[in-house]
């Protein structure tokens, strides 16, 4: 209600028209409006909440969160290595995802679902669309920063620790978290890599024991596509990196991808470990 207010007064449409404003990004002020809109959104339907559950609660936020740890920081650099092997891993389970087909008496459902997603992304592309270094700058922080905080605090900060506490068990609280992470998208032909990176950010959050690394990781997750759209999408480097770990070419690369990523997160968790005083 408050976003809708807010265009109102921005463009002067009438509050029955304003989704109109969304579903035509064909102007650079109707793009403008809506990325004022997803701020307003974002950080109502994610920071907002967190705080507001510490507050009842009577939760001290630093330490809920867990955002006083700072030891592990210094596996930041094995954090980047890790983005780098499960790429291929991502882009694989991105291509399984697509030959998701439900039964025919579901039909209506799949449509639904196909259109979703190619709206999304219609969407998404008018919003990656930046001429200017401000609008790279306006986006890394609508796409990078705010959700990487927003959902990390929303998601691992209160939902997976909340199931955890619930179920006695990090495994159930972690992949529960990260289900809902990535149904509440709505991108359903995306489902399966979201839900791998969601778990991936959990377990960031259970080993480390700070917040920190998995907002890093989710930064880096949302700001790269941001910096690849602004300065290599005329290059074609957009889809050959959307490409790595699908070709023909590639058929043993998430295999090998599986098995760098696989030891390298064991090394990440001893690390953890060494680091983290419980």
């Amino acid at each position: 209600m408050l976003s809708f207010f807010v265009i109102h007064l921005l463009s002067g449409v009438p509050f029955g028209n304003i989704s109109s404003i969304v579903n035509n990004l064909g102007t650079e002020e109707n793009i403008n409006l809506t990325k004022v809109l997803l701020f307003i959104n974002s950080f109502g339907l994610f920071v907002l909440p967190p705080l507001l559950f510490c507050f009842i609660f009577r939760l001290p936020i630093l330490d809920y969160f867990k955002l006083r740890e700072l030891r592990t920081l210094q596996l930041l650099p094995v954090l980047l290595l890790l983005f780098v092997f499960f790429l291929p891993l991502l882009n694989s389970t991105v291509e399984l995802n697509k030959l998701l087909e439900l039964p025919d008496w579901l039909s209506g459902v799949e449509d639904w679902m196909r259109n979703a997603e190619d709206g999304a992304t219609e969407k998404t592309q008018a919003l990656l669309t930046m001429n200017s270094y401000r609008d790279l700058f306006i986006n890394i922080l609508l796409i990078g920063i705010l959700p990487a905080v927003g959902e990390e605090l929303a998601f691992r900060g209160v939902v997976q620790q909340t199931l955890i506490g619930k179920s006695n068990n990090p495994h159930w609280g972690i992949w529960g978290a990260a289900f809902l992470f990535s149904f509440i998208h709505f991108q359903f032909f995306g489902f399966l890599p979201r839900l791998l990176l969601g778990a991936f950010f959990g377990y960031l959050f259970y080993w480390s024991k700070s917040l920190w690394l998995p907002i890093l990781g989710h930064f880096l997750n949302n700001t790269s596509a941001v910096l690849i759209s602004f300065y290599l999408k005329e290059n074609g480097m957009e889809e050959k990196l959307e490409q790595i770990g699908t070709t023909e070419q590639s058929n043993f690369l998430p295999l090998i991808s599986l098995a760098l990523f696989g030891g390298l997160l064991y090394y990440f968790k001893k690390q953890c470990d060494r680091l983290v005083v419980f």
